[in-house]
């Protein structure tokens, strides 16, 4: 059977009552709920249960024997819409750039983002200034940009890799790059202060770097691609948040082996697309390729949910399915972890904006 992915932008319309039945509502949280129901009303969860009271005139959704319910998933750290507007080339410190500013909500990439299980994405700075900007979140609605932005900066990304050092523009030197960035964080301007950092930082010297910067500014930490993390002689990196990714079938298996071994370590993996460069479906697809090397599979769905969540100061509104929190929910037609399971219907604020529907 032949199906046609159909777009459903309904963001014209206030969130409605939505009452999603049957399959497994996997909830982020101990407790998971078999053959469950989710009430969704005022664009927030506001029950979940197996034995839970359908309001009246609500819109019943009867979802497929074999449906799996999970939080939207979210991306750590994107370009999404945004491409070649990601940072400012002439300069290596632009603090007061903000990445939300570059997102076009009708981007193709945007559109087609929709159908893949993320719901809300970290747009970022790129890699090419020392001090790139602040990270703000989108939340994939379909709608335009002021009603899909939901915060507009939430860390300040910083680069320590080589792609921020130039020849034509200060800092020319790693040791260059750290003095501009202590010589920012002693006076921040208000509008950064206390923002958390997220470093863009590969090599064991970079990821050391960030480690001293946090740790003499006292500001929280979230390491970036750090891909050589998981090699001997790197620094430890228990109760650190990394965003990890993307892996791709050509990395070495080193490389696809990295998240295991940084789970073992201790520290906690969220994963990430950097789209354009790879389609937010990567997402789920380096957390395949990170359970297939050696990674439990609950921290991979963790990696996409509740860890994201709680590194961009987001863990109350979003990354699990509980009462309160914000109705951004998939519905997949099998384990996502799975290649062959497909999205069949995606909720934002609770509001439905993509279905999998059959061909006439």
């Amino acid at each position: 059977m032949t199906f046609l992915l159909v777009l459903a932008l309904l963001t014209q319309d206030k969130p409605r009552t939505i009452v999603l039945k049957g399959g497994q509502v996997v909830t982020m949280t101990p407790a998971d709920v078999e053959n469950g129901t989710v009430v969704i009303e005022g664009g927030k969860i506001r029950r979940v249960g197996t034995d839970v009271e359908v309001p009246a005139g609500a819109e019943v959704i009867e979802l497929p024997k074999g449906s799996m319910v999970l939080p939207g998933f979210i991306d750590l750290h994107s370009h999404l819409g945004s491409a070649f507007e990601v940072e400012e080339s002439t300069e290596a410190s632009t603090p007061r750039v903000k990445a939300v500013e570059a997102f076009t909500s009708r981007h193709p990439d945007v559109q087609a983002a929709l159908g893949s299980g993320v719901t809300s994405v970290a747009l970022a700075p790129g890699n090419g200034n020392v001090i790139g900007g602040r990270v703000g979140v989108i939340k994939l609605n379909g709608a335009r940009y002021d009603r899909a932005l939901f915060r507009d900066s939430v860390a300040l990304k910083v680069s320590l890799g080589g792609e921020a050092l130039r020849r034509d523009r200060e800092p020319t030197s790693h040791g260059g790059a750290l003095r501009l960035l202590r010589d920012l964080l002693k006076e921040p301007a208000d509008e950064i202060k206390g923002l958390p950092l997220f470093v863009h930082a590969n090599t064991a010297g970079e990821i050391e770097s960030a480690l001293d910067l946090a740790a003499a500014f006292k500001l929280p930490l979230v390491l970036l691609h750090a891909r050589e993390a998981a090699r001997p002689g790197a620094p430890r990196l228990a109760g650190l948040t990394v965003g990890f990714g993307p892996l791709t079938p050509n990395d070495p298996r080193e490389l696809l082996e990295a998240p295991a071994a940084l789970a073992r370590a201790g520290a906690k993996l969220a994963f990430v697309s950097d789209a354009p460069a790879t389609s937010e479906e990567q997402l789920r697809v380096t957390a395949g390729f990170a359970v297939k090397y050696g990674l439990d599979r609950q921290e991979a769905l963790r990696a996409m949910t509740v860890t994201p969540a709680a590194a961009l100061g987001l863990a109350r509104e979003i990354g699990t399915i509980e009462a309160g929190k914000d109705a951004d929910l998939v519905a997949w037609s099998g384990d996502p972890l799975s290649l062959t399971s497909s999205v069949e219907l995606v909720i934002v604020n609770g509001t439905i904006v993509y279905r999998k529907q059959e061909k006439p």
